[in-house]
């Protein structure tokens, strides 16, 4: 075997220290398809937002072992045919690690063919709907608590009479649907049917006639399902009818933005998956605000601190392991997980979903409250 000379070991070696650098530096890509325009596009923002920060602080303490996390944003306008677009595009084009931090049922759902073809990984939806919660999707890895939960809290907390009069106004889609189950399920545990169902459709405020049978029926408790934009109309627009009943509705409205269209005299209440962005007795909640002033000038929300629970979430897998990352050890990984900062987590396999936690809250218009 002829000897070889300095200057091709020195070659080599420079070789070896060029292919290592360039595996250090490989960037991870993360797609993420969210309602940044349109009626929905206030929780689309927020929780892009909220996972950004986390992922820019990974990305500021040194990234995956010396790699970046870049999140691939593409706008879907909340409409179900754009997200298979750009998923398309994330799978196909980018070859992306994973999909991650999208928003909503209906855009969710419209990609499960694509998710279950290629089985990659689909992280920390913004959605809580059941469909979704199946044990054979071991490709899905939940963070939040899901709508049948946020269901039964609500109609635990509100009723206590049988004889209530029960209205519901929903999305007409699998958002809808899907919340619909949980309150009907949680309303059959208390003997009550509701009196009336009223529909609307997706990013649409034409609202006026599903609240003018919910005042025909005399619902006096309303559970609402959908965006902030079109359920603000429709308290509206019943306030403006004299009709005031008490209302209630889930996560996915957002909040504070709701909080902003309402007037004092409305009654709404809500569920929320994680605590309130005020409440700083969680290191969570601290953390989330600390990085809010340093990299954020947008205000405090729900949303957002779920989309940065989730982007704290996903750092913590990453850095567990090895280059270059595989699939599967991103999922094992988020599955291991015992909590976010204090945030306490314990992954169920049944409905492949990791936190279980609800919390009860008022929304009027100075922000979101406790409820007693």
């Amino acid at each position: 075997m002829p000897r070889l000379s300095m200057s091709s070991i020195r070659s080599m070696l420079l070789l070896v220290c060029v292919s290592t650098a360039s595996a250090q530096a490989e960037t991870i890509q993360l797609g993420m398809s969210v309602p940044l325009t349109g009626n929905a596009s206030g929780i689309g923002q927020s929780y892009k937002n909220g996972v950004e920060l986390a992922i820019n602080q990974l990305n500021k303490e040194g990234g995956v072992q010396g790699s970046k996390v870049q999140l691939l944003v593409k706008d879907d306008q909340y409409e179900p045919e754009l997200t298979v677009r750009n998923t398309r595009q994330f799978i196909l084009e980018n070859n992306v690690l994973a999909l991650f931090a999208y928003v909503g049922t209906p855009t969710s759902s419209a990609i499960l063919p694509l998710l279950q073809h290629y089985q990659i990984p689909f992280i920390a939806p913004f959605s809580g709907a059941s469909l979704l919660r199946q044990p054979e999707y071991s490709f899905i890895y939940h963070l939040r608590a899901g709508y049948d939960e946020e269901t039964q809290s609500q109609v635990e907390y509100l009723l206590h009479d049988s004889e209530t009069q029960v209205g519901l106004l929903l999305q007409a889609d699998e958002f809808g649907a899907s919340v619909e189950q949980g309150y009907l399920k949680a309303l059959q545990l208390k003997g009550i049917t509701p009196i009336v169902t009223a529909r609307f459709q997706r990013n649409s405020t034409a609202i006026e006639a599903g609240v003018s049978a919910l005042i025909k029926a005399g619902a006096e408790l309303v559970f609402m399902v959908g965006t902030y934009k079109p359920l603000a109309e429709a308290i509206s627009f019943g306030r403006s009818k004299g009709y005031r009943p008490q209302y209630a509705t889930v996560s996915f409205a957002g909040l504070q933005q709701l909080s902003a269209l309402l007037h004092k005299d409305d009654k709404v209440m809500a569920t929320m998956v994680v605590p309130k962005p005020t409440d700083t007795k969680w290191l969570l909640v601290r953390e989330y605000q600390r990085l809010m002033i340093q990299q954020a000038t947008d205000p405090l929300s729900d949303v957002g601190l779920e989309g940065f629970t989730a982007g704290t979430l996903v750092a913590q897998a990453l850095k567990l392991c090895t280059l270059p990352l595989k699939r599967q050890c991103l999922l094992q990984k988020l599955r291991e997980q015992s909590s976010v900062f204090d945030f306490p987590l314990l992954f169920d396999p049944n409905k492949q979903q990791a936190s279980q936690q609800v919390f009860r809250v008022r929304v009027t218009d100075r922000g979101v409250e406790d409820v007693m």
